[in-house]
């Protein structure tokens, strides 16, 4: 008798996916809900989803309401839509997607080409970019202002590359005022990368990268400070880690 051969299970389009009945694997703060895929050591579970969840402060997790956060092997981006795979993907797969419905949002977070940590801070990305979409007018405002200064200053660097180059296009003087499509876009990339990283931060300490391309240390502070004052810390919950207070800040 020959050995029968397991064929690989067939990739489910994401908006089918969701449809599904899910026991949740776990509850985590704000009363969102886990499920997964594939089998997660406690340790996994622990820096994928439960402690970058609580880390979230209230005060977002109320502005982006009930989340169901499904860990999944791969996303694969087929022509066809998007499509959750259990073995890698030949093209593009993408590090995160979401389906906003009625009764709640389906994040859909994939953790095979990741290790933990960064597949935890994809988690806390995602949920910055569904914040960025339910800020109040008055934030936007301030963000604005803020980074209108950093401008006029002639402040280097971003929080990551795609804040960087969305940056070029607007501090070569290729845009007219706050309300230009490029400076728009730039704000927009840049709230995300901050707001995840200061989710990062009250997560856990985060080393500070220093250099052109990086935000200096000073303006770093600044835009930590403002989300904190929109969006305080949970309690138990530290804004700065100790590397951040103690650095001098720069000219």
């Amino acid at each position: 008798m020959g050995i029968l051969e397991l064929q690989p299970r067939p990739p489910v389009a994401v908006t089918e996916y969701i449809q599904r009945a899910f026991v949740p694997l776990s509850r985590l703060a704000h009363d969102w809900q886990t499920h997964s895929a594939v089998p997660l050591t406690p340790a996994e579970d622990r820096t994928i989803v439960r402690e970058p969840a609580a880390a979230v402060p209230d005060a977002v997790a109320q502005r982006i309401g009930k989340l169901r956060v499904l860990v999944v092997p791969y996303v694969a981006c087929a022509p066809e839509g998007d499509q959750v795979a259990w073995a890698k993907p030949q093209g593009e797969a993408h590090s995160a997607v979401w389906m906003e419905g009625t009764a709640h949002i389906d994040l859909i977070l994939p953790c095979r080409e990741l290790d933990a940590h960064d597949t935890g801070f994809e988690f806390l990305a995602s949920v910055a970019e569904l914040l960025r979409a339910r800020l109040q007018a008055s934030e936007i405002e301030r963000y604005t202002q803020l980074i209108l200064e950093e401008l006029r200053l002639g402040v280097p660097g971003e929080i990551d590359e795609e804040a960087r180059a969305a940056k070029r296009s607007v501090a070569s003087g290729q845009w007219r005022r706050a309300g230009d499509e490029k400076f728009e876009a730039y704000r927009n990339v840049s709230f995300v990368s901050t707001a995840a990283e200061y989710m990062h931060g009250l997560w856990h300490d985060v080393q500070i990268h220093v250099g052109p391309e990086h935000l200096p240390v000073k303006h770093l502070r600044n835009r930590m400070k403002l989300l904190a004052e929109m969006f305080p810390p949970n309690p138990g919950y530290s804004v700065f880690s100790r590397e951040l207070e103690n650095e001098q800040q720069p000219e």
